[in-house]
């Protein structure tokens, strides 16, 4: 909004968004000697951004150039083309993000983890590290210890000061920023980290390819980076694309307002050799249709294809069948960061009791009863069920080319299914952003003194290249954009002061 006022106060950088990439932009431009001030929308005793819940891992190229042709060749598949010195400084900050950890204090340990996409060139040139505790924290470590770092600092954080409008001067460039009734001016720059949309319906429909898509994540993200960067004319990109898996959702229970819970990660799949029980997922015919459980950032590619003469979506929901041993060995949901549900709220039961109790899981004593509970053909899935545990067998899935050594049968007189939906835990769409983090206007030049960082308008596309990739772009990121902010110059124009 163009702005002709004064301004209530002045700060060289506001940073908009508490959460890993905006605690490392407020970190940069505060030690590059700008004075800076964060806005978060949450409150301080209920502050749980995504970055809160995350599991700590994040993304390294071991190799920048073959980081470099990874990231291309995956903007590739969908035939889009992106500027080679974007992903250049992608490669060289993710890389270089281990060593920033080192030297701030931080801890880490390196996985035997590389690219997800192992079809393309360069998978193997990104490895995946995971953040250590180095303090008590209750949530993910990398996001404690980058608080603690704003802490040590003195930067000030302002909770439950959500911001709504950014100021503009008469080239359109950023001059400040509204929160509330307060009108902050920025001598040196706006850095937007405000998250993504998967907490707004309206957007989700907008802009999603497929709805319902239920989201794990924080629900106040509602794209606020999103509309205050369109406001002034910013370019949006990767709106219709999301780095997706199954989720559950459940009418009547709390997660019935676009939420879902997280579901990857909970050892459905995990070797026969070490125990592991079968289990398959199938569609709305009662057929299965993937490799389970699928490209763990890519499963929701899989969910979207519609049935154009009946009008429908024959994968929405899927349905994730198993037997009483997988109901028996361990909660349906991963438990390496705490309780499920939108940013882990839910205590889910150690034994799954509780929520088959509330009908979340659904039981019968046949797979032909099963299917009747979940209005599929009888038939059908029994004739899937018994295709299925031919193969494991076998040892050997013709239909699917499902791992082998996760093919175990499915057995016994106690059979289980939960509905899953698209879903997971962030959007990546909002404002295009270059190479220096500077978001990028519909006329393709870059809008002065506004950058961003982190899952608002994030580098990935299509195809996301690892688990952590987030948490790695959102510290990369936060360093470029808290770095060139601080050294901008040019943000509150002449002749307009603050006023106290």
């Amino acid at each position: 909004m163009y702005f002709t006022g004064e301004f209530d106060e002045t700060v060289d950088v506001a940073v908009l968004g508490f959460g890993n990439a905006g605690a490392v932009a407020a970190v940069t431009a505060h030690d590059a000697g700008a004075r800076v001030v964060v806005l978060e929308k949450q409150p301080a005793d209920n502050h749980r951004p995504n970055s809160r819940y995350a599991a700590g891992f994040f993304l390294v190229p071991t190799d920048v150039d073959g980081a470099c042709r990874y990231l291309a060749a995956l903007y590739a598949v969908n035939g889009e083309e992106v500027s080679p010195a974007l992903i250049r400084t992608w490669a060289e900050q993710t890389a270089a993000n281990p060593g920033w950890l080192s030297e701030h204090g931080g801890e880490y340990t390196v996985m035997d983890l590389h690219g997800e996409h192992d079809t393309l060139p360069g998978h193997d040139a990104v490895t995946v590290y995971k953040a250590q505790p180095t303090a008590p924290y209750p949530g993910c470590p990398l996001h404690g210890f980058l608080r603690s770092l704003v802490g040590k600092r003195g930067i000030e954080v302002r909770y439950d000061t959500a911001a709504t409008t950014l100021l503009t001067g008469p080239d359109g460039g950023v001059t400040g920023v509204r929160a509330g009734q307060r009108d902050i001016g920025v001598r040196r720059g706006v850095v937007l980290a405000t998250g993504g949309f998967e907490g707004d319906e309206s957007l989700k429909r907008q802009y999603l390819p497929v709805t319902p898509a239920h989201f794990y994540g924080s629900q106040d993200n509602t794209g606020d980076g999103v509309r205050m960067a369109q406001e002034i004319g910013a370019d949006l990109w990767h709106m219709n694309t999301w780095p997706g898996h199954f989720v559950a959702r459940f009418d009547g229970t709390g997660y019935d307002g676009g939420t879902g819970i997280d579901l990857w990660g909970s050892g459905r799949f995990g070797p026969a050799a070490d125990g592991n029980p079968g289990a398959v997922f199938v569609d709305g015919a009662g057929r299965r249709f993937l490799a389970e459980p699928g490209r763990q950032h890519a499963a929701n590619l899989e969910l979207t294809a519609m049935d154009a003469a009946r009008l429908t979506r024959p994968r929405i929901p899927t349905w994730w069948i198993f037997d009483d041993a997988r109901f028996a060995r361990a909660p349906l949901v991963p438990t390496y960061s705490g309780p499920a549900g939108p940013v882990r709220d839910h205590d889910w039961s150690t034994d799954n009791m509780a929520e088959l109790e509330r009908g979340w899981i659904r039981l019968a004593t046949s797979i032909p009863d099963l299917a009747k509970d979940c209005d599929l053909d009888p038939g059908e899935l029994s004739s899937t069920v018994a295709r299925y545990n031919e193969l494991c067998a076998r040892g050997r899935d013709d239909d699917f080319g499902r791992d082998p050594a996760t093919l175990t049968p499915l057995t016994g007189d106690r059979f289980y299914a939960v509905p899953l939906w698209p879903g997971g835990s962030h959007t990546v769409g909002g404002p295009r952003r270059d190479e220096h983090a500077r978001v990028i206007g519909v006329n393709g030049d870059a809008i002065p003194n506004l950058y961003s960082a982190g899952e608002l308008g994030s580098i990935h596309g299509l195809l996301y290249p690892a688990g952590g990739a987030s948490l790695a772009e959102c510290m990369a990121f936060g360093r470029v954009a808290g770095a060139l902010a601080a050294a901008n110059r040019t943000g509150v124009r002449a002749g307009v002061p603050a006023r106290g």
